[in-house]
C-alpha cells in the first residue's frame, strides 16, 4: 500500500535522471518518509518541470481545514477519477513523486516485519502523485499549502506476498504524458496505473527499526537478523493487515 518511503539518492542525480532543474541545496538522504512530512515531486509549471516539496497528504481546494490530509495519503487508481477529493486534481495536477524504495509490513503475530522494495537494483523511480494548492476558507492570497496524495493499485506478484496494493511506479516513457496539465484524457491516464512489473523489483526484509516513524539513518535499510522467509515466498498472515 506504501505508508513509508526512501529517497538516499543525491539530488544532483535526481535532477540529470527526471530533468528538472536543480534550484534546492543538496539534502541528507532519507531513510524513512512518512505520511504528514514534506516530500520531493517533480511537476511542470510554465512548461518546464520543477522539483517541489509537497506535503503528504492531499488537501483539497475546497477543504475547510487540514485534517482531511489525513484520509487523503493515498488514492486508489479504480477511484481517483472519481471520487471528490482527487478528481480534479487528477485532470490537471499530477506529479512525479521521488524514491528509491518503499516499505510494506508482513504481520506475524504481534509483530510487524518489514520489507523494502527497490527498483532495478535501488535506482531512483517516480511515484506517481497528485498535488493541490490550499489557501484556506475564503484566502486567496498568500502562499498556499501544497501537498500530494500517492495513487496506489492492484499488487504485481511480487509485491502480492506482503499485501495486496502497491504504489503505481511510472515507466519513464509514460513521464509526460503524466506530467502535462493540458492531459486530461482520464482513460488514457487511468491505463497508467498499472502494477509494475516485478521482474524489475526485488525485496528484501530490513531492520525493524524503520517501523518507527521517527527513526531514521542507515539503519532502517540494515538487514533484518531474524527474518520471517529467506524470501518472499511465505505467504502472510493477511487476517490482521496493517492498515497504514
Amino acid at each position: 500500500m506504501c505508508g513509508r518511503f526512501t529517497l538516499r539518492t543525491p539530488l544532483t542525480v535526481l535532477a540529470k535522471q527526471f530533468q528538472f532543474e536543480l534550484d534546492f541545496a543538496e539534502a541528507a538522504p532519507r531513510y524513512n518518509i512518512a505520511p504528514t512530512q514534506d516530500v520531493a515531486a517533480v511537476r511542470v509549471t510554465n512548461g518546464k518541470r520543477e522539483l517541489a516539496m509537497l506535503h503528504w497528504g492531499l488537501i483539497p481546494v475546497w477543504a475547510k481545514d487540514k485534517k482531511i490530509a489525513f484520509s487523503t495519503i493515498i488514492a486508489r487508481g479504480d477511484t481517483v477519477a472519481t471520487k471528490p477529493a482527487f478528481r480534479s486534481a487528477f485532470k490537471r495536477r499530477r506529479c512525479l513523486v521521488l524514491a528509491d524504495g518503499y516499505y510494506e509490513w508482513q504481520r506475524e503475530g504481534k509483530t510487524k516485519l518489514p520489507w523494502l522494495y527497490e527498483v532495478d537494483g535501488g535506482k531512483p523511480f517516480a511515484l506517481a502523485g497528485l498535488w493541490e494548492a490550499w489557501y484556506g476558507p475564503g484566502k486567496s492570497d498568500g502562499p498556499p499549502l501544497e501537498s500530494c496524495s500517492l495513487i496506489t493499485t492492484d499488487a504485481n506478484k511480487l509485491a502480492a506476498k506482503v499485501h495486496d496494493r502497491m504504489p503505481v511506479i511510472l515507466d519513464p516513457v509514460d513521464y509526460n504524458a503524466w506530467l502535462n496539465p493540458e492531459n486530461d484524457d482520464t482513460d488514457e491516464l487511468q491505463r497508467l496505473l498499472e502494477p509494475y512489473d516485478p521482474k524489475r523489483m526485488s525485496a528484501r526484509p530490513v531492520n525493524t527499526f524503520v517501523n518507527n516513524a521517527r527513526n531514521q539513518g542507515p539503519e532502517c535499510v540494515d538487514p533484518r537478523e531474524e527474518t520471517l522467509a529467506q524470501d518472499c515466498d511465505r505467504k502472510p498472515d493477511n487476517t490482521k493487515r496493517n492498515a497504514k
